[in-house]
């Protein structure tokens, strides 16, 4: 059986019998509100953090840039896909033409889009590049005083261990890759331009067979690096001196992974990006500073 509700206590002067009206008003606003949580409003002890900082909100011409870079960058948008005319972005995005391009000119400072004026121009997409990357990080580089030998250097750390990587691998394909570089060495006859290229193709698809993303995209920014300089084309004649030298190297690194001894592939390899002079600690590289700028 329920047991009958006790009645309330009066309050302290008010008559015995009477109900006090605010006792049965906040009786009535407990069934529905909900229940607070408030903290006590304690001062915060001398030198602890604050809560919170300030917040920027950020501008509509940033927000536009953000949605079309995210497309971008997602491969909603490919390689040279023209983006709508303005007045259609316009419309989607309900900005005005200056926050429009605005927008597109933090997207060419990024160097994802290309915009042209005129009755044929418009904005065009570009994919992330490792040229572009590669630019910024020489600046940085080159801010530290880094010097073409480091470059050279740095490759003859990150390579070696690739080789013996895809010589524990022993992977068929992995082989018949790079000899098909090497094949594409051997086409360019005497032009050591295309020589060059064909080389540097080498090393960068070696790295590139291991699958691991961000050692390929620092190799190729190493490269570029040094084609930004202005070596490529003292590379190129050190290549084409001895250019039957550097193909017996390549095609006995296939051979190394191919037979599947990693110890001696990193030992070969590391052997052959030591041998020339500009790649040896303290060899003539290491006194040109990096130079970007011209």
């Amino acid at each position: 059986m329920a047991r009958p509700a006790a009645s309330a206590a009066p309050r302290p002067g008010t008559p015995s019998g009477a109900t006090s009206s605010t006792a049965v008003s906040s009786s009535a606003a407990t069934s529905t509100a909900l229940p607070s949580f408030a903290l006590p409003a304690l001062p915060l002890p001398v030198g602890s953090s604050p809560v919170g900082r300030q917040v920027r909100v950020p501008k509509t011409a940033e927000l536009v840039a953000g949605q079309l870079r995210r497309r971008i960058i997602r491969g909603e948008l490919a390689e040279g896909d023209a983006l709508p005319p303005e007045p259609t972005l316009m419309a989607q995005f309900g900005v005005s033409r200056p926050t429009l391009r605005e927008a597109f000119r933090v997207l060419e400072a990024e160097a994802l889009i290309s915009v042209r004026r005129g009755a044929h121009g418009g904005a065009r997409v570009h994919t992330p590049s490792p040229a572009v990357a590669a630019r910024y990080a020489g600046l940085v580089l080159e801010h530290r005083g880094a010097t073409l030998g480091d470059i050279h250097q740095a490759s003859a750390l990150l390579e070696p261990p690739c080789a013996a990587r895809l010589a524990e691998r022993r992977n068929p394909a992995d082989a018949a890759e790079l000899r098909r570089c090497l094949a594409q060495g051997d086409a360019a006859g005497d032009d050591v331009g295309a020589l060059a290229a064909a080389q540097t193709t080498f090393h960068l698809t070696m790295v590139q067979l291991t699958g691991n993303r961000s050692l390929a995209l620092v190799t190729d920014m190493l490269h570029h690096l040094v084609d930004a300089a202005g070596a490529q084309q003292t590379r190129s004649l050190v290549l084409g001196s001895d250019a039957d030298a550097t193909r017996a190297t390549h095609a006995r690194l296939i051979d190394l992974i191919e037979a599947g001894d990693a110890t001696a592939a990193a030992e070969h390899w590391s052997r052959h990006l030591a041998a020339p002079g500009h790649a040896m600690a303290g060899g003539p590289a290491d006194t040109c500073v990096l130079d970007l700028l011209g």
